[in-house]
């Protein structure tokens, strides 16, 4: 084995273990049986089942957990079907002002979410929506990003692909759904998951809306957990850890398409 192969493997090993570093003193203080000594960040006994059965015993956290996943997998599924087809429309599809509707939405990137707080806030007031699962979810239901990165990736699907299709006498939508979707599926899947980590994470729009406490995700419900359970560094810690799993098991298995929907989706044809 070469010196510099050596050098970069060191060099990976010690990144990589400066990264797990907070990880590491995650689980340490996710497993303590107190907050009585934590200076060392050391391992004071595997404490940490015995942290998530109180949790979720005397916590409303199965709760928060239950809205977030509805949340965010409703979202990220209306995002996909919305997204895909608009993108998939201003990629493959020649109508009037195509060109300038595609720089309006990429336009609308530019946009910070604390400008359309306040109206959209309005819009769902006048629908009656407060403090409904519909009020958290149609406002982001559709995404610039997501038309954005679908209509890059639609461009690399072949036109004679499409024109076959036309010929047999296929329609417009069957050609989508049965064409280009299937090709569509590593961008789709991109989109859902940079969607469900961006929901998971969203504290903003929930705690505008849901005033309810039934209806809370866990970003709003963690930040309120203090006052169920007393701030308490194992506990509170514990329930970031256990709000960290999620997420972190649908990246491990969509990291392929994840990867795939990055990499080719600047890439034409």
């Amino acid at each position: 084995m070469r010196a510099g192969t050596v050098l970069r493997t060191v060099w990976l090993l010690v990144a990589v273990g400066f990264m797990l570093l907070p990880v590491y003193a995650m689980l340490v203080v996710a497993s303590a049986p107190d907050d009585t000594d934590l200076r060392g960040l050391v391992f004071n006994g595997f404490h940490l089942p015995d942290n998530i059965r109180l949790l979720f015993g005397e916590g409303n956290l199965p709760t928060y957990l239950r809205n977030s996943l509805i949340l965010c997998v409703g979202t990220g599924v209306l995002d996909v079907i919305f997204s895909a087809a608009a993108g998939y429309a201003m990629a493959q599809l020649s109508f009037p002002g195509r060109r300038v509707l595609f720089a309006l939405v990429v336009g609308t990137l530019a946009l910070t979410p604390m400008v359309l707080v306040i109206p959209v806030f309005l819009i769902v007031k006048e629908l009656g929506w407060v403090n409904t699962f519909q009020g958290m979810m149609v406002p982001g239901m559709i995404s610039a990003f997501g038309v954005f990165l679908v209509r890059q990736f639609a461009l690399g699907i072949p036109k004679e692909l499409l024109l076959a299709a036309r010929v047999d006498g296929a329609g417009e939508f069957r050609i989508f759904a049965r064409v280009a979707v299937p090709l569509l599926k590593p961008a789709l899947i991109t989109l859902f998951l940079v969607h469900f980590l961006a929901q998971w994470d969203n504290l903003l729009w929930p705690l505008i809306v849901a005033n309810e406490q039934e209806l809370w995700p866990l970003p709003v419900g963690l930040a309120n957990f203090q006052s169920e359970v007393g701030f308490t560094y194992h506990l509170t810690t514990t329930a970031a850890l256990v709000t960290a799993v999620p997420p972190f098991i649908l990246m491990v298995a969509l990291q392929r398409y994840y990867v795939a929907g990055l990499t080719f989706g600047g890439l034409k044809r």
